[in-house]
């Protein structure tokens, strides 16, 4: 018998879906540095 989780997915499932949580988190992060880095160029651009 599978041991049963959060919701009922596996502990498997559970990992899985915790470690593509991560994931998306990190393409976030890195497409808001992406986003700060391009309004920082555009400001420097305006004010210069």
């Amino acid at each position: 018998m599978e041991s049963v989780a959060y919701k009922n997915r596996t502990r498997e499932e559970v990992i899985a879906a915790f470690r593509e949580s991560i994931r998306r988190k990190h393409e976030w992060e890195e497409q808001a540095q992406e986003l700060f880095k391009k309004i920082r160029e555009e400001r420097r651009q305006y004010y210069s």
